[in-house]
């Protein structure tokens, strides 16, 4: 008799899940950041994975010659099918990682047939898939853009900590040029400073897919810094004014709190795994969905 009501238990909540989550074979493909690995993707992939809403079946290595080395597979049968990113070189920066990108999503197209693609990334990953679609907008070569999640993009600076893993040589070292509450954007949407990696993305504003549907997500730490401890708010928020007009949906979503740290954003949090996996999956995902969540 348990045996039995177990058994009904699963089947109900596999329908459950059936009727809350799209059934698409549209791939998701996720991009990381600066200095960072596989494992930063890892706990927002579990969450989609523990949910119901999708699983990972492809790892997409770039090699540091940008030479692709590809583990499992994506078919045209998998529902909403995961695709990890790894470059080996992890610090060759946001237009480098907007290149290889490029071979990866032809790789995809000419071999496996994507049509379709999401994109999710995090600090320079989310620079890279937004310079990405500027740089190739709806290419035919390329599977076409559908949904956007990038999440503590630095458009438009990246705050000066000091830190070990800055560069302190070559171009890459003045995209450390931000500080707490430097900049900020004006009533036009507009960020009052642009940085010459922001005027780039705003000259191809017109390339980008239209289709596109986006969600920006930001952290803010709640301690007057108006930051993720990383990113300024400012830096984050600034994407909007290169998407106005230019895509079909733009949308925020502020994480606030201790947890709002540039790299809990993407560890395990709660706030931020919840509107990830609703945004990309979620049948009945509502415009005000990402403003009515609080960290």
């Amino acid at each position: 008799m348990g045996f039995g009501f177990n058994i009904w238990q699963t089947q109900h909540a596999q329908d459950q899940l059936q009727a809350k989550y799209i059934d698409s074979s549209t791939p998701t493909i996720f991009v990381h950041g600066w200095g960072a690995t596989l494992r930063s993707e890892k706990d927002m992939i579990s969450a989609a994975e523990i949910s119901g809403a999708a699983s990972r079946r492809m790892i997409v290595r770039v090699r540091a010659n940008g030479k692709l080395a590809v583990t499992g597979t994506v078919k045209p049968w998998m529902i909403n099918p995961i695709i990890m990113v790894r470059m080996d070189n992890n610090r060759a920066g946001e237009v480098q990682y907007a290149r290889w990108l490029t071979k990866v999503c032809k790789l995809l197209k000419q071999k496996y047939h994507v049509n379709e693609l999401n994109f999710v990334g995090h600090s320079m990953g989310a620079y890279a898939v937004i310079y990405y679609n500027l740089l190739n907008g709806n290419q035919k070569s390329l599977p076409r853009t559908n949904k956007l999640c990038v999440i503590a993009g630095p458009y438009d600076g990246i705050m000066d900590n000091h830190k070990s893993n800055q560069p302190t040589s070559g171009p890459l070292m003045q995209l450390w040029d931000d500080a707490p509450n430097k900049n900020r954007i004006l009533p036009t949407g507009r960020p009052k400073i642009i940085h010459p990696e922001y005027q780039m993305l705003y000259r191809l504003r017109s390339n980008f897919p239209r289709q596109a549907r986006v969600l920006n997500i930001y952290g803010n730490l709640g301690d007057g810094s108006n930051s993720d401890g990383v990113v300024t708010n400012a830096s984050a928020l600034s994407l909007g004014y290169v998407l106005r007009d230019h895509v079909s949906f733009y949308q925020t979503f502020q994480a606030f709190g201790p947890k709002a740290q540039h790299s809990a954003l993407h560890n395990n949090n709660i706030a931020v795994n919840k509107i990830l996996t609703e945004f990309l999956w979620d049948k009945n995902y509502q415009d005000s969905s990402a403003s009515d969540l609080m960290q």
